[in-house]
């Protein structure tokens, strides 16, 4: 699938699964083309992969034409000027439409741009249509006037579609920010706290409808509250552990970190799926970061838990501050390190009043709680009187790290016991399993391969070629573009998976490899067959004119599967040396 607006997670391809939330959100984008569907609000916390996921969403529905418009706007994180933000709040949706329209998606690569081009744009690319409001808008920054600006951008996407029978799907990134980010006045003194608001109206429309999001939850919560039954509520959730594995292998070979089998699994466990936790963990500047050792991963873990310049830690001390910021610390400490004490379960504001020996009303301590909600440091129960820990392994041992020695004499060296004790389980765990399932050793001997092709192969091409049967003639290694596994987006009908997708240059040969590591069961027909059709499909959805085909079974093949990879023209090895280390990267 093509990129046509970049994307913040750099690397396309370190994209990782969340087939189910993007078959979901498809599915509704959809019925927004029979104006079926309600706007939406996707919550979690930061760096959770909920941005990757609404710019990946984008993406695909940019790259589908299929009648839906897509635009993607994020709200900064900075104090701004009304006038200023609905300019560019209105400029960058007139460029996505222009984008989408035209079908140049350069116009979404722009950054900064003089208003007064819209116009000539518009009718450069036959889209006269929007030249009225653009003048419309033009007029209105001129005289200042804040609240008719805000409502007529505001309503632009909705109103152009109405107009012109278009549908658009709007993507408001980091939306609790408009309530807190926008001032009326250029010195940004005179913050307009209800500045959402109007999308009670907005949101309610289905020819437009708005999905938005926001990483600070209990903001976005208590802003989308004030606007009840205009936003269907989802939240987040953790990436499954088959995706998070997946997910630090990719790390492993972008980042160029060493990885083993036991290492990847322990990883993907203690990081609970959480996408950030992983990229944490991959990208540490730990001076003794080892992953190839449980030991390692441990020393890693408690850098980025416990040392001042882990950016695990660094993330978490911003949601702590924040919170901190605007209620007792003091009291702020022990109500989290309570929580996070019996984050088993819901507890009362009645039971935290009683065992902390707070000496307020409960309408303090409801407002300090509620507080801490907002900040994402707590978690609100089914009612207003319940509350709990975050279900956070991490965020646990950060916070205690942090405070719990000032405040109960508490030794940091227990989270490293707690982390030990957590090893041991799925040590134990591991063990048990093992030789049970085959999924562990073939994603290894995945991206064993798909590493020896990014950084090996075409430094040593007789090594390599040495290792491999029936190739053509011509055929060597090379740089290739990209080399992963590969995953058909969820706009094509068919849903194949290629273990190893090596993309070469224009007039050199692509390779397309099934991988087997297992100990018995040699390599049959049936699969060969099953191979070459996905294969073929591939090549048909990602447009490959040039590729070799070919599989790597580590017990070998039967004759019958030997004759047809020969007859089609598909390589094959059993050499074991392409799932081992066996070259210096220089």
């Amino acid at each position: 699938m093509k990129i046509y607006m970049k994307e913040k997670i750099g690397n396309p391809e370190l994209f990782t699964g969340r087939k189910k939330e993007l078959k979901e959100l498809l599915a509704w984008t959809a019925k927004i083309k029979k104006e079926l569907s309600p706007s939406r609000a996707l919550l979690s916390r930061r760096k959770t992969g909920k941005t990757a996921l609404l710019q990946r969403l984008y993406n695909i529905v940019f790259d589908m034409n299929d009648g839906v418009i897509p635009f993607y706007y994020e709200v900064r994180e900075e104090n701004q000027w009304a006038i200023e933000f609905c300019e560019d709040f209105f400029t960058k949706f007139i460029l996505h439409y222009i984008a989408f329209k035209s079908r140049k998606h350069e116009y979404l690569q722009i950054k900064q741009f003089p208003f007064e081009n819209l116009i000539k744009i518009a009718k450069d690319e036959s889209q006269v249509h929007l030249i009225d409001m653009i003048s419309n808008v033009k007029t209105l920054i001129k005289d200042e006037s804040v609240s008719l600006l805000w409502h007529t951008v505001r309503d632009a996407p909705r109103s152009i579609a109405e107009i012109h029978d278009d549908r658009v799907l709007q993507i408001i990134d980091e939306f609790q920010y408009l309530n807190r980010k926008i001032y009326r006045d250029r010195q940004c003194q005179n913050r307009i706290s209800d500045f959402a608001q109007p999308y009670m109206s907005t949101a309610e429309y289905k020819n437009a409808p708005l999905l938005i999001s926001g990483s600070w939850v209990g903001m976005l919560m208590h802003d989308v509250l004030k606007m009840p039954g205009r936003f269907q509520i989802t939240f987040l959730e953790n990436i499954p552990l088959d995706e998070a594995e997946e997910m630090v292998w990719k790390y492993s070979l972008t980042e160029d970190v060493p990885v083993t089998e036991a290492t990847v699994q322990l990883i993907a466990e203690l990081s609970e799926g959480n996408p950030f936790y992983i990229s944490g963990l991959m990208r540490s500047i730990c001076p003794e970061k080892n992953f190839t050792t449980r030991e390692g991963v441990l020393k890693t873990l408690e850098f980025e838990t416990l040392n001042k310049r882990g950016s695990i830690r660094g993330t978490w001390i911003e949601y702590i501050l924040y919170a901190f910021s605007t209620i007792n610390e003091i009291h702020a400490k022990n109500i989290v390190l309570y929580l996070c004490k019996h984050r088993d379960r819901e507890v009362t504001r009645a039971e935290i009043r009683k065992d902390l020996k707070f000496e307020m009303s409960d309408a303090e301590l409801e407002k300090k709680l509620k507080a801490l909600v907002e900040a994402d440091i707590i978690e609100q129960g089914l009612t207003n009187f319940d509350y709990r820990g975050v279900q956070d392994n991490i965020f646990d041992k950060v916070f205690r790290g942090i405070y719990q020695k000032e405040i109960q004499g508490f030794d940091p060296k227990e989270i490293t016991n707690e982390y030990k004790a957590l090893f041991e389980q799925y040590k134990a765990k591991y063990k048990q399993l093992d030789g049970q399932f085959s999924h562990y050793k073939g994603m290894f001997a995945e991206f064993m391969i798909i590493k020896q092709l990014m950084y090996q192969s075409y430094k040593h091409n007789n090594l390599y070629l040495s290792w491999m049967h029936n190739l053509p003639e011509d055929f060597k290694f090379t740089e290739y573009k990209s080399v992963w596994s590969y995953k058909s987006a969820p706009i094509h009908q068919r849903d194949i998976q290629i273990d190893v997708f090596a993309r070469a240059k224009a007039g050199e040969y692509s390779l397309i490899g099934e991988v087997k590591n297992r100990q018995e069961d040699m390599f049959s027909l049936d699969e060969a067959m099953r191979f070459q059709e996905k294969a073929e499909i591939l090549m048909e959805l990602e447009k490959v004119e040039k590729a070799v085909l070919f599989v790597f079974c580590k017990c070998g093949f039967i004759q019958e599967a030997l004759k047809y990879l020969e007859i089609k023209g598909i390589a094959w090895t059993d050499e074991v040396k392409w799932i081992t280390e066996t070259t210096n990267k220089s």
